[in-house]
């Protein structure tokens, strides 16, 4: 999924990321719990980051370990969450 996206948005997934494993919920990854609309495709208990102001990310935690399965564009990531 990374593989796909432009070379300045996986750029910006891997310093999220980076980020991420130093404080999962500092500021700047806006990191929030995603609401089960029964619309979505999330996963139950999943949770989204900011990657850039178009792009975010999904994960879930399993057991100690967070688990990022998702990542695209905010509208993508809008109709993924059956927000749309």
């Amino acid at each position: 999924m990374l593989a796909r996206l432009p070379v300045e948005v996986q750029a910006a997934a891997e310093a999220a990321f980076v980020l991420f494993r130093r404080d999962p919920f500092h500021p700047a990854l806006a990191n929030h719990e995603l609401v089960d609309t029964k619309k979505g495709r999330h996963r139950k208990v999943s949770r989204s980051i900011t990657v850039t102001r178009r792009y975010r990310a999904i994960y879930v935690v399993d057991g100690s370990t967070n688990v990022w399965y998702w990542i695209g564009s905010h509208e993508d990531y809008n109709n993924f969450v059956g927000r749309m």
